[in-house]
C-alpha cells in the first residue's frame, strides 16, 4: 500500500475528510441501536461461524465502544476506497470521484450502524483489496516462490474476511471483475493469458474457502437448527423466486428498494452509458458486456436465495462499489465535464443527506426508547416498593407495536426504524440489556426454563401496556406485558 507518496497522500485526507463529513452526525450523537445492546461474551458471533468478528470484537477489543468503533471503521474504509481506487488504475479526478461517491453511499450506513462489526466490515474491504494486491503481484508468474507465498497469504487473507462476516466474500469477486474490465482496455490484453488468471484467483478464492471451512469446524459450535443464517432460507414464499427476484433488483436498479438507495439510479444510468461506450468501441464488446451485466446482478444476487421475505439492504454491501465505479469510470467519455462533476456533487450531498437523516431517526427512536425505558422503571418501584433486583426477576412479555415510534422512522429504513422494544416482536434479554446499556437498572435475567413457561401462562391473562395492571408481581417475577403476541423465545 503506497500511501506516501504526494497523490494518494492527498487521496487519503480527502477520503477520511469525506466519511467523518458523512458520519459527522453520527459520531457526535451516539444512540444505541438495534443488535448493539448486547453485551460482548467470550463465544459472542461463533455459533453464526463468525470466528473473526469474536477475535476483533471479543479478543481485541472487548466489546462495544461508542464513537471509537465508528470512527475506527471510517479511518480503515477510506484507506479501502484509496486502496481499491488504485487497484481499478482510477487516476486524478476519477480517484477523487470513486472514494467520494463510494463512501458516502447510504448502503455502507446499514453496515456502520452494527457497531458491533462496523469496523470488521471495513476491514473486509481493506483486507480484500490486499489479497487482490496479492495475487496482482503472482500474475506475472505464478510459479515463482514468493508468487507462491503470494497465493497463500491471499488465501488466508480472504478465510479471516469471510470469517468476519460470510457475505463478505462478495467483495473479493466483484474487486476482480471489476479489475478484469479494466484489463480489457490495456494495449496488451489476451483473453487466454486473462482467463488463466482468473483460473489462479478462483482457486486461491477456493483455498480461502475451504481453509475457512475447516477453521469454523474447529473454533466454532455446530450452528443451532433454525438459527439466524438459515432462516433466511426457510420461509413460507410461495411465489416465483425468479420473478419475485427480478422484480426486487428492478428496485434495487432505479434506487426504491430502502431509504437512501435513491441514487443509485444513477450508477445505473451510467452502466446504461457505459454499455453503450463499450457498443461504439466494439472490442470486446461481448465479454465487456457480460462482465457489466454481472457487476449489476452480483451485488443484490444473495435475494435470490432468500425465500423468507426478508431482504435488509447490509445483505446488498457490494451495491456501493459498483455504483461508484461506474460513475467515476464514464467521466471520461464525458464532453460536459464541469457539469458532470457537479452533477456528482450533488449526488455525494444527497448521500450525506439520506445517512445523515438514518442517523438522526435512529437517534430520535433511542431517547423515545430510553424515555420509556425510565418510565417503567420508575412504575415497577412505584407499584412494587419491595422489588430488589438483586433477587427477583424482571420478565417483559412480547414487544410495543410499531406506532410507538411510528411518528419517528422513515420509511423502508429497515434497522434504523427499529426500536429494541419492538425488534423481532420483541425480545425479553434484548429489552433486560436496552435497562443496562443506558445505566436505568439491572434488571435479573428469566432464565429458568420452568419460571420463564409459568411467567408466559400468567402474561396471557395481563393486559397490555400502558394499563395499570400491565405491570404484575407474581412469586419473585416482575412481569411487563407489551404485547398479546409472545415475544422472542428464551435466550
Amino acid at each position: 500500500m503506497h500511501y506516501f507518496n504526494k497523490e494518494n497522500t492527498k487521496l487519503v485526507f480527502f477520503s477520511i475528510f469525506t466519511v467523518l463529513i458523512c458520519y459527522g452526525f453520527a459520531l457526535t450523537n451516539y444512540s444505541l441501536s438495534v443488535d448493539n445492546e448486547f453485551p460482548v461474551y467470550p463465544n459472542s458471533s461463533l455459533e453464526l461461524g463468525r470466528w473473526g468478528t469474536n477475535f476483533i470484537r471479543y479478543h481485541i477489543f472487548h466489546g462495544h465502544y461508542p464513537y471509537f468503533t465508528l470512527l475506527l471503521s471510517l479511518l480503515i474504509l477510506a484507506l479501502a476506497a484509496t486502496e481499491i481506487a488504485g487497484i481499478f488504475k482510477l487516476k486524478g479526478i476519477k480517484a477523487y470521484l470513486f472514494c467520494a461517491l463510494f463512501l458516502t453511499f447510504p448502503q455502507m450506513a446499514y453496515q456502520m450502524v452494527f457497531i458491533m462489526q462496523s469496523d470488521g466490515i471495513a476491514l473486509g474491504f481493506l483486507l480484500s483489496a490486499v489479497a487482490l494486491k496479492l495475487f496482482i503481484q503472482s500474475s506475472y508468474n505464478f510459479l515463482r516462490l514468493s508468487s507462491i507465498l503470494n497465493l497463500l497469504a491471499g488465501s488466508f487473507i480472504l478465510m479471516f474476511v469471510i470469517a468476519i462476516y460470510q457475505g463478505l466474500v462478495f467483495i473479493p469477486v466483484i474487486l476482480y471483475l471489476i479489475y478484469f474490465l479494466q484489463n480489457t482496455f490495456n494495449e496488451d490484453f489476451k483473453f487466454k493469458t486473462e482467463f488463466k488468471n482468473s483460473l489462479f484467483y478462483g482457486g486461491m478464492m477456493v483455498a480461502a474457502l475451504v481453509l475457512y471451512f475447516i477453521s469454523a469446524k474447529i473454533l466454532c459450535p455446530p450452528a443451532p437448527e433454525g438459527g439466524y443464517l438459515s432462516s433466511y432460507l426457510t420461509g413460507s414464499d410461495t411465489s416465483n423466486r425468479f420473478t419475485s427476484f427480478l422484480s426486487l433488483w428492478g428496485k434495487n436498479l432505479i434506487g426504491t428498494r430502502y431509504y437512501g438507495d435513491t441514487t443509485f439510479i444513477f450508477g445505473t444510468l451510467a452502466a446504461l452509458a457505459v454499455l453503450v461506450k463499450f457498443a461504439l468501441i466494439k472490442k470486446h464488446f461481448l465479454l465487456r458486456s457480460l462482465i457489466l451485466v454481472l457487476l449489476l446482478l452480483l451485488p443484490f444476487a444473495f435475494s435470490f436465495f432468500i425465500t423468507n421475505g426478508y431482504h435488509p439492504p447490509r445483505i446488498y454491501l457490494t451495491s456501493g462499489l459498483v455504483y461508484a465505479f461506474f460513475i467515476s469510470f464514464l467521466i471520461d467519455s464525458i464532453k460536459f465535464e464541469k457539469q458532470y462533476l457537479i452533477l456528482c456533487a450533488l449526488i455525494c450531498t444527497a448521500n450525506i443527506f439520506f445517512v445523515t437523516n438514518l442517523y438522526y431517526s435512529n437517534y430520535q427512536i433511542a431517547n423515545h426508547d430510553k424515555e420509556l425505558a425510565k418510565k417503567m422503571d420508575a412504575y415497577i418501584h412505584q407499584k412494587y416498593p419491595e422489588f430488589n433486583p438483586a433477587t427477583d426477576y424482571v420478565f417483559f412479555y412480547g414487544g410495543l407495536p410499531y406506532e410507538h415510534h411510528a411518528n419517528f422512522a422513515l420509511k423502508d429504513s429497515e434497522v434504523f426504524g427499529g426500536s429494541i422494544f419492538s425488534w423481532g416482536g420483541g425480545g425479553n434479554f434484548r429489552i433486560i440489556c436496552l435497562f443496562s446499556s443506558y445505566d436505568i437498572a439491572y434488571y435479573r435475567y428469566l432464565g429458568e426454563r420452568d419460571k420463564y413457561f409459568k411467567a408466559k401462562e400468567d402474561a396471557i391473562k395481563m393486559p397490555v401496556w400502558p394499563d395499570k395492571e400491565s405491570v404484575q408481581k407474581f412469586d419473585d417475577v416482575i412481569i411487563v406485558k407489551l404485547n398479546n403476541q409472545e415475544g422472542q423465545p428464551l435466550f
